[in-house]
């Protein structure tokens, strides 16, 4: 068997450079994700301790997008988004749904709503017969709507999302913060690599290159957006992700704790914390079904993380070390950050040099 490595944020590190950018003001940070213009490449998981519409609306202040989660009844999903209109009917209205005829009912009514913008078809291996399944139906009902579709943690992965005629493809398999999947399964690719390898494939279908040289067949999705999501916990991983290819990046862990997540508050002798849970917990498998299916297991866990006030200010911090980054890269703009980006391994001594005294989270 031949066994490739795969590459993690801490294993790599970006090469500055000659730059002509001279201020943080300078580099724009915009994207387009499900034919959505963003100011900021920041995307709000669906996670139900994560994203209702007082965190849509937030994200979608700031420039970015929240994405309503499917944990609810479908009656409350419509009524998310119609809150996100009544404050500005510029910010993105986006919602999840899972596969299966249950959730083709739940899409069904949140099209007829008029209130959708665009879908996330939510699965935790979108690389799957049942994911190709739901989007054909998908499509036959809404042929005209943007769909973002994942997980999947493969080039093989993004080629398959992506010729089933999806606007973006969400990355990461196992690496966020709460998820169990590794640890229970085995299965499971670091996110940066599998960024790496889904933007070389998207790169090769945009460059003709020689057969010699071209790795895949080219196919006409060039145009195909790329969401990295899981493992992000610095600002340096999210500028690490956006280099490697990814045109956005889901967050669920940094937001966590914010003052605009549906996550429940708990007080220990004065110290209040919210509840952060994975969607695959024993915790929301209870909440929604009752308990674990038969023979079955928890791919996710639950936490409490202390509260840390508005979401603006972690905003704040990633989109500030994502344009000082930028400067570094002479970069004006992501695609500049992506041509001009120069990665190195490093050792795990070279990570530890990296971090500045009390810099370290879980």
């Amino acid at each position: 068997m031949a066994i490739r490595e795969a590459l993690a944020f801490d294993d790599v590190s970006l090469v500055p450079v000659y730059t002509e950018v001279r201020s943080r003001s300078v580099p724009d940070l915009s994207t387009k994700i499900a034919g959505i213009k963003l100011k900021i490449p920041l995307i709000s998981s669906p996670m139900d301790t994560i994203t209702e519409s007082r965190m849509a609306i937030a994200m979608g202040m700031a420039g970015g997008m929240g994405i309503i989660h499917r944990f609810m009844p479908v009656a409350e999903q419509i009524e998310n988004l119609r809150e996100i209109t009544y404050v500005n009917a510029a910010i993105p209205r986006v919602a999840a749904i899972g596969i299966g005829d249950d959730e083709l009912g739940r899409f069904k009514e949140l099209n007829s709503s008029g209130l959708l913008e665009a879908l996330l078809i939510d699965v935790a291996n979108g690389h799957s017969s049942y994911m190709q399944e739901m989007i054909q139906r998908v499509q036959d009902i809404a042929p005209d709507l943007n769909i973002i579709a994942g997980s999947i943690a493969t080039a093989e992965g993004f080629r398959f999302l992506a010729e089933l005629g999806v606007s973006a493809v969400r990355i990461g398999v196992s690496s966020g913060s709460i998820c169990s999947t590794k640890i229970k399964t085995a299965f499971g690719v670091p996110t940066f690599q599998s960024v790496c390898d889904a933007y070389d494939m998207k790169w090769r279908a945009k460059n003709d290159y020689s057969n010699v040289l071209r790795r895949y067949p080219i196919t006409d999705y060039p145009n195909v957006a790329i969401i990295a999501d899981g493992g992000i916990r610095y600002p340096a991983d999210f500028v690490k992700a956006l280099a490697a290819g990814a045109d956005a990046v889901m967050c669920g862990r940094i937001f966590a704790a914010t003052d605009e997540t549906p996550g429940e508050v708990t007080d220990n002798a004065g110290i209040k914390a919210k509840v952060y849970r994975g969607a695959a917990s024993a915790e929301i498998q209870q909440d929604r079904r009752g308990g674990l299916k038969a023979g079955t297991c928890a791919e996710g866990v639950s936490t409490t993380i202390t509260c840390a006030g508005p979401v603006q200010s972690v905003i704040d911090e990633f989109c500030g070390g994502l344009r000082s980054g930028m400067t570094y890269a002479n970069a004006t703009n992501l695609a500049e950050l992506r041509d001009n980006a120069q990665f190195v391994k490093i050792t795990s001594n070279g990570n530890n040099e990296g971090h500045a005294f009390g810099t370290r989270r879980d």
